[in-house]
C-alpha cells in the first residue's frame, strides 16, 4: 500500500513539474535596443563575452541599418533560467526578435551566441531573413572524453581552466588577458551550465532543414589555407547546411569582430544581399 502512494505522490509531482514547465513563460528578452535605420540586424554575443564587442561592427553597420544587441542569458542583465537550455535560449532570442518589430532580421552570432542563433532560425525561420555565424561550431568539438576532462578540470581550478582557453581565443596575449578578465566577472554557475552546453549541443543532423541563407565566418585558426571549406565544413557541423557563403578571415583570433571590425561589417551588408552563395577569402 504504501509503495502504492509513493507511486502515486510521484506521478501527481511529474505532471505538476510537466505541468509548470508547460504553463511557464519562455526566459525573459534582453534585447538592449539599438540604433541606426534601415533593415534590422541583431547581434548575439558568445560565451563570456559581451554586446558591447559588437560596437566596432555595429557603428559602421548602422549607416544603413538598425542595429540591436541582445544579450544571453545569465550574461549581464539577462536573467539565468533555472535550467539552461539551447530552447531556453532561443526563445529568449526570439522575444528580443519580436519585440524589436518582428520583421525578418538578419541575425548574427558569435561563437556560442551563434549556436543560440541558429537554433532560433531552425524553429522559427519567418523571423530570420539571413544568418551570419562567426567562429561558430553547430556540433560538439571535443570528444566525449575530452569534455569530461574539461568539466572535471573546471571542477578542480575554475579560474585557471577558463584563463587557459580564454588566453586561447585571444589574437595575442594581451587581447586573451583582456577576454578572460570578462569572462572571469560572468557569474560562474551561469557560466559552467554554458559551458556544459557548448561542449554538447549538436545542431548538425538538423541544418538541412535550415531555411535561410548561412553566412559562416571562420577565422583562419579555425580554416587554415590549404584546407578546403567542405573537410571544415564537415568539422564544424556545416556540411548539410543546403546554403552557406564561407568566409576565411586573416590576421584575427576567435573574436573576428574585434580584430576585423570593418571587414565583418562589409561582409555583412554584401551577404544580405546577396543571391547565390559563393566561397570568399578575406584577407
Amino acid at each position: 500500500m504504501l509503495t502504492r502512494i509513493l507511486a502515486i505522490l510521484l506521478a501527481v509531482a511529474a505532471a505538476a513539474w510537466l505541468l509548470a514547465r508547460a504553463v511557464l513563460p519562455p526566459p525573459p528578452s534582453a534585447a538592449l535596443g539599438g540604433f541606426g535605420h534601415g533593415p534590422t540586424v541583431v547581434f548575439v554575443h558568445g560565451l563570456g563575452s559581451r554586446a558591447e564587442h559588437w560596437l566596432p561592427v555595429a557603428r559602421d553597420l548602422a549607416r544603413d541599418h538598425r542595429v540591436v544587441f541582445v544579450e544571453l542569458p545569465g550574461h549581464g542583465l539577462a536573467a539565468m533560467p533555472r535550467e539552461l537550455t539551447l530552447d531556453d535560449a532561443a526563445l529568449a532570442l526570439d522575444r528580443a526578435i519580436r519585440e524589436q518589430g518582428g520583421e525578418p532580421v538578419v541575425l548574427v552570432g558569435h561563437s556560442v551566441g551563434g549556436l543560440v542563433a541558429a537554433a532560433e532560425a531552425l524553429r522559427a525561420p519567418a523571423r530570420v531573413r539571413a544568418l551570419v555565424l562567426v567562429e561558430t561550431a553547430l556540433k560538439p568539438q571535443l570528444s566525449v572524453a575530452e569534455r569530461a576532462d574539461l568539466l572535471a578540470a573546471l571542477a578542480r581550478d575554475y579560474l585557471g581552466t577558463l584563463r587557459e582557453n580564454y588566453i586561447a581565443f585571444g589574437r595575442d596575449s594581451a587581447q586573451g588577458a583582456a577576454l578572460f578578465a570578462e569572462a572571469a566577472r560572468c557569474d560562474s554557475t551561469a557560466m559552467r551550465a554554458w559551458i556544459r552546453l557548448a561542449v554538447s549541443a549538436d545542431l548538425s543532423a538538423r541544418m538541412d532543414k535550415l531555411e535561410v541563407p548561412v553566412l559562416a565566418v571562420v577565422s583562419e585558426r579555425t580554416w587554415p589555407v590549404g584546407e578546403s571549406w567542405a573537410a571544415c565544413a564537415d568539422t564544424l557541423g556545416y556540411a548539410r547546411v543546403p546554403q552557406t557563403t564561407p568566409i576565411r578571415v586573416a590576421n584575427a583570433g576567435h573574436f573576428i569582430m574585434l580584430d576585423r571590425p570593418r571587414l565583418l561589417a562589409d561582409a555583412i551588408r554584401r551577404f544580405a544581399r546577396l543571391p547565390q552563395p559563393s566561397v570568399v577569402a578575406a584577407r
